[in-house]
């Protein structure tokens, strides 16, 4: 608690607990190279808040969210580390749980409106088109139905990539 009994910024004023969108912040350096078939890692609700910062200077990385009718309400930030900036053949991926639950919104990427279409179950920052920058993120939101795209934001033109997952 903060003076005169004020709660903190976060601060759950119940139970002294910190807010369930409030996660750690997750340093992830995949070991191979990921694919949502064979994902680095597959999130549960439990991760919701949580900050990953994905290191892709070396392999692909892949993340499956949770299901969304388990994760309603569920934050989930991707953000490039400094180990991928320049990085120009491996990428991020992430896919929604299952190939009906969609991933949809607007994002930027080299200054330009990237509309995240509403029958894709996949987003990904795709390095073909030219180097990562650190710092390129993805933020998501679930409704307990599908995935929402809070922030994406890429250095490169043509970076945000969206479609169907091979699952």
């Amino acid at each position: 608690m903060g003076q005169l009994g004020n709660p903190l910024y976060g601060q759950n004023k119940f139970d002294n607990s910190v807010d369930g969108k409030l996660g750690l912040v997750v340093s992830v350096k995949p070991s191979s190279d990921g694919t949502i078939a064979s994902p680095t890692s597959t999130l549960t609700a439990s991760d919701s808040g949580n900050i990953y910062m994905v290191d892709i200077s070396a392999n692909t990385a892949a993340f499956v969210l949770p299901s969304a009718p388990t994760a309603k309400g569920s934050v989930f930030t991707f953000i490039l580390s400094i180990e991928s900036d320049a990085e120009g053949t491996k990428d991020l991926l992430i896919a929604s749980g299952s190939a009906t639950e969609y991933l949809m919104g607007a994002g930027i990427d080299g200054g330009v409106i990237h509309d995240q279409q509403s029958d894709d179950d996949q987003i990904q920052i795709d390095t073909s088109a030219g180097a990562a920058g650190a710092g390129d993120r993805i933020k998501l939101l679930c409704d307990g139905n599908h995935w929402y795209v809070l922030d994406a934001s890429c250095l490169t033109a043509s970076a945000l990539v969206s479609g169907t997952a091979s699952r």
